[in-house]
């Protein structure tokens, strides 16, 4: 538990019922306090939204929805949220207490955990995942810092901060959320989420709990974002051996690449993963559970008959489902061969007939004739369709997706097979379409030379239109200082661009050449040899310690760049002044003339000091004496008397 003396909160009393105490944690939108209810007298911990973000909607809209959401879940794996409110720049949300330690901090100790210990958590995990998921809610930021594990032993799932309905969190737009290391693959492709992007989540923290690492690493986010995407994840007995084949079995129907083949909700997962602790195999086929209505009709292989087989109406046994399954496939596939032998007899009958009766029909209208379907590309999937079956191809379904940064998403690209001449009528194809460019995090440029950053932009296809050269004293030569968007705006290392996209970078000029007390000449030619323009026009102005004729600085722009001009600014030594007529004038009121005219003065007088400025106290004379030139900032001597 953290603490801050400084922390204006910690003492406060918030809507006159949480009195906080201290300071547990602090996030980037909020910092979390260790509070007193007084009304009920009981510890909490209150979320309190940093100062800064209470005016951004969007901030508070995603914070006040946190509330919403947990409010409606009650579950012994789930964080409780008692109450949510807002006192003047004050918003504030109100959880259960958990004195204990997150999985993070758990891995961080002990980096490994045991098979016992991994199967208590992620089953808790999976069982609160389970509760919000009925509830329509998912929670698309699980991760080893949201798992709560409670000094008494419970375990609990909490920061529902990411979390949305399930009507509104199925497409994230283009920003990808919650966090890299856990993310589905889904999320990075296409976009979208469901139930089971929560479940890969839970199946790399279950890898990451028995193996003591995370299945994916890199230098940048944006790396471990291409392995989620493209990769399977590594087997974790090969690296922990005391991880059984079946549990590892598991781990990697978790994490399926594609959602259909994960387990079909949380509880799937659990039950999974209690059969692999008990070294039973478990079917790890899945596919879509249909309604009660859905029947299907299927021949049977040794008889004319047919065979009706409904789906059950409840679920069965993962086993019993995955087998049911099984022997469905093995029916259809029979079904399927049957009737291509079918096919071909009659293909063979069909030929002969057409030797026998020539091949004109065949190749003119029959099914012989050729299709020829004009170009698809850039059209609505509606559009090709319809192209493509006037022409006599069939579009099958579902259509294949790529990312494109030539044709904008929802539209077509091509389709696979290519299409590149007539073809016979009746050839099937798939449309391909666009996802739209492919979205990419802009790379970290610190400690990378210009050209090396230019070459890991080029690798994702982001182009530098400008490299702006600034003079700049805090950055060392030839280093990137910043990167702009096309419209000038200063981007953030680690935001998501697209692919095609373009930026500029503002590379450092190091400093200005130091170019004070120098000669015009000396001046001169440092700065152009830094590829500065210096002007013919010079301004001159006095100075106290650089010598007339001598530079005091440079007059440009700021931000001042390489081909810039910049103005000298000469010295004219220092102001002369007039020294002034003191007799008649008390000691004390000559030094404060001589002073105001810019001299320093030095008093030689027998008469103590705080009689100066006495009648009897007379500046008599000068030196140097008064109505003689002298620069100002020098010294003055009065002398003074009775």
């Amino acid at each position: 538990m953290t603490t801050n003396s400084h922390d204006r909160l910690i003492g406060a009393t918030i809507d006159g019922r949480y009195r906080i105490l201290s300071r547990i944690a602090r996030g980037g939108m909020a910092g979390v306090y260790l509070a007193t209810d007084l009304r009920l007298e009981r510890n909490v911990a209150i979320k309190i939204m940093h100062g800064h973000l209470i005016d951004d909607p969007a901030y508070a809209e995603k914070f006040i929805r946190e509330a919403r959401h947990t409010a409606r879940l009650t579950h012994p794996n789930i964080v409780s949220v008692y109450d949510q409110g807002q006192e003047n720049d004050i918003l504030f949300l109100v959880m259960e207490y958990l004195p204990g330690m997150t999985l993070r901090e758990l891995l961080n100790d002990f980096g490994t955990l045991t098979v016992d210990q991994t199967l208590d958590i992620t089953t808790a995990v999976l069982q609160g995942l389970d509760a919000a998921h009925r509830e329509g809610i998912l929670h698309r930021d699980v991760k080893p810092e949201n798992v709560m594990l409670v000094d008494d032993g419970r375990i609990k799932i909490g920061d529902f901060g990411l979390a949305r309905p399930v009507t509104s969190a199925t497409q994230t737009g283009a920003t990808l959320m919650g966090t890299i290391a856990y993310i589905a693959p889904e999320l990075l492709q296409r976009g979208t989420s469901d139930f089971r992007s929560d479940l890969y989540s839970v199946g790399i923290m279950l890898y990451e709990m028995l193996t003591g690492r995370q299945p994916f690493t890199g230098d940048s986010p944006m790396q471990v974002a291409m392995q989620h995407a493209n990769n399977p994840v590594p087997t974790a007995v090969g690296v922990n051996p005391d991880v059984s084949s079946e549990l590892d079995e598991i781990i990697q129907w978790a994490t399926a690449k594609n959602p259909e083949h994960r387990p079909k909700d949380a509880l799937a997962f659990r039950d999974g993963l209690r059969a692999a602790a008990q070294g039973i195999a478990t079917d790890t086929t899945t596919a879509p559970i249909p309604t009660v209505d859905e029947t299907m009709v299927l021949e049977r292989v040794d008889t004319a008959a047919t065979q009706v087989i409904q789906r059950p109406t409840a679920p069965a046994a993962h086993r019993t489902e995955g087998a049911a399954l099984h022997a469905t496939d093995a029916l259809v596939r029979s079904t399927h061969t049957r009737r291509r032998r079918g096919f071909i007899i009659g293909a063979l009958a069909l030929v002969g007939v057409l030797l026998a009766g020539g091949t004109g029909w065949w190749f003119s209208m029959g099914p012989g004739a050729l299709a020829s379907a004009g170009a698809v590309t850039g059209l609505t999937v509606a559009s090709a369709t319809e192209q493509l079956t006037a022409s006599g191809i069939v579009v099958i379904d579902p259509p294949l997706e790529e990312y494109s940064t030539d044709i904008a998403e929802g539209l077509v690209i091509g389709t696979e097979p290519e299409i590149t001449g007539p073809v016979p009528k009746g050839t099937e194809v798939q449309l391909i379409v666009s996802l739209g460019a492919e979205p990419v995090a802009l790379p970290d440029w610190a400690q990378q030379s210009v050209a090396e950053y230019t070459s890991a932009l080029e690798a994702l296809d982001i182009s530098v239109l400008a490299a702006v050269t600034q003079f700049d004293a805090s950055a060392p030569a030839d280093s990137i200082m910043s990167v702009l968007s096309p419209d000038g705006t200063n981007i953030a290392a680690g935001v998501t661009l697209h692919r095609g996209d373009s930026i500029s970078l503002v590379v450092s000029a190091g400093p200005i050449p130091a170019v004070a007390n120098k000669t015009p000449a000396a001046a001169t030619k440092l700065l152009t040899d830094a590829g500065l323009l210096v002007s013919e026009t010079t301004v001159s102005e006095f100075h106290d310690t650089i010598g007339k004729g001598k530079v005091i600085r440079v007059e440009a722009a700021n931000p001042l760049s390489p081909g810039d001009t910049v103005t000298l600014v000469i010295s004219k030594g220092p102001e002369l002044v007039m020294i002034p007529e003191v007799s008649g004038l008390t000691i004390k009121s000559a030094k404060e003339l001589l002073e105001s005219l810019g001299f320093a003065v030095e008093v030689n007088t027998d008469i103590p000091e705080s009689f100066w400025g006495d009648a009897f106290a007379q500046a008599v004379s000068l030196e140097p004496a008064s109505g003689l030139m002298a620069p100002r900032g020098s010294t003055i001597v009065i002398n003074g008397v009775f």
